[in-house]
């Protein structure tokens, strides 16, 4: 969900200072050694922004000024982390938007609350995950990739619309409560997306899932 083509920087500034925060800090703690040591994990970086900029472009428009598309940032989290999960996102979003025509400084709304707030809230469910004493790895899977992946989309949904609620205008807050009821509507099917997809990479390729821990969750099962 985005409202990017509403206002100028008096209006997306906060969001702008929480893009530069995040990129910032995602560009100097991200792995890149690792990753350019890994041809495997290059590979999979590339078609992760490509994937995500394809699929962004599955969005319905509500009334001209919101747009809806699925999120998938829990599935880029539980693989790359926190910090390549950002610039993961954030490469998406400007292809995404290249690809229709439509690069503006109004980006970083979206990149804000379709990046940067899902991959938090994503962070943090794979953090109480980890600290839950049980070792079993349908938690992994279902309690991160299905129900976590529900979490970032009412993440999205609540801090757009607390957004809103603080800076205006008046007349987008009365359509993002009006619509709200369409991110509850798209919880499930994200979850699904994003479960599924977590259950066979974590089944077939657990090397590539950067959260997932064999150890953890095999070992002595």
């Amino acid at each position: 969900m985005t409202f990017d083509g509403v206002g100028g920087w008096s209006y997306w500034w906060l969001a702008g200072v929480v893009n530069l925060l995040a990129i910032s800090w995602a560009c100097c703690r991200a792995p890149w050694l690792s990753m350019i040591a890994n041809g495997q994990r290059q590979r999979a970086f590339g078609v992760a922004i490509v994937g995500l900029a394809i699929f962004w472009q599955l969005e319905v428009e509500v009334e001209g000024l919101l747009t809806l598309h699925p999120l998938m940032m829990m599935s880029v989290v539980m693989v790359f982390g926190f910090e390549l999960a950002v610039i993961v996102g954030v490469a998406a979003v400007v292809l995404a938007a290249a690809i229709q025509n439509a690069i503006t400084p109004g980006l970083v709304m979206p990149m804000c609350f379709n990046v940067v707030v899902p991959a938090a809230a994503a962070t943090l469910v794979l953090k109480v995950i980890a600290a839950l004493p049980t070792r079993n790895l349908f938690v992994y899977m279902l309690g991160g990739g299905f129900f976590g992946a529900m979490i970032t989309v009412q993440s999205m949904a609540v801090t757009q619309w607390l957004y809103i609620a603080v800076f205006g205008p008046p007349p987008l807050l009365v359509i993002a409560s009006d619509y709200h009821y369409l991110s509850l509507l798209m919880m499930f099917p994200e979850g699904f997306i994003n479960g599924a997809l977590m259950t066979v990479l974590t089944v077939l390729s657990p090397e590539l899932v950067k959260t997932y821990d064999d150890h953890r969750y095999l070992d002595d099962q």
